[in-house]
């Protein structure tokens, strides 16, 4: 198992972003996002996202701005056990 399958959704998007130079402003302008719901996010705490459709939603549009594979962080956040979830509908 790799490093990056044992990460978290928050660790993953945070490394890609000190790699590549990126704030929380600078993702938010790219993605239409709330700096503060980004910074939950990296925190792994996706309560504040609306339900896990959008958390995926905003997961994939992290990605395509930091470069990440969508499929990896949508991974990362479906098998990562200590992430704060969205209440159920």
């Amino acid at each position: 198992m790799s490093d990056a399958a044992l990460a978290t959704p928050g660790a993953l998007m945070s490394a890609a972003m000190r790699q590549r130079g990126v704030t929380c402003g600078d993702l938010a302008q790219a993605t239409r996002l709330r700096p503060s719901l980004l910074e939950l996010m990296a925190d792994d705490d996706f309560v504040e996202t609306g339900g896990d459709v959008y958390a995926r939603g905003h997961l994939r549009a992290i990605a395509g701005v930091l470069g990440i594979e969508p499929d990896t962080l949508i991974e990362a956040y479906d098998t990562s056990p200590g992430i704060r979830r969205p209440p159920a509908p």
